[in-house]
């Protein structure tokens, strides 16, 4: 891989953290550290010839796609919670107003999304931790 390549890999995760920086809906939410993962997955790839790299890649990116499927689950447990809303003001309006900020469904939502992103913005992929 060419250094060009992997600054703009470096660029575009660092892209995607400024717009995670700057969010306010799910949506953006959401790509934003998408962004910022799927870059992460090419950049622990870097070294193609080695097998412990390509080992940590793919293991990289189930645990990327288990994250995301955790994550977009605990937004629709939100969005559904708030009468259909996508921007975090007016999902707060909306929980207070249905009066479904102390229901289950909430806590289960914070929990699935807790875990979604933190999965999703843990420091170090999960590569093979045996020498």
């Amino acid at each position: 891989m060419a250094i060009t390549e992997f600054l703009l890999f470096v660029l575009t995760a660092t892209i995607g953290g400024m717009f995670l920086c700057g969010a306010n809906d799910l949506i953006t939410i959401f790509v934003a550290p998408e962004c910022f993962s799927l870059c992460s997955y090419l950049l622990s790839g870097y070294t193609k010839k080695d097998v412990r790299s390509n080992e940590a890649t793919m293991k990289y990116l189930l645990m990327g796609g288990a994250s995301s499927s955790i994550l977009v689950h605990g937004f629709s447990w939100l969005y559904g919670s708030s009468g259909g809303e996508i921007e975090l003001q007016e999902i707060v309006n909306g929980l207070i107003n249905t009066q479904m900020y102390n229901s289950p469904g909430i806590s289960i939502a914070l929990i699935f999304i807790t875990v979604g992103i933190g999965f999703k913005l843990f420091p170090s992929p999960f590569s093979s931790m045996d020498s």
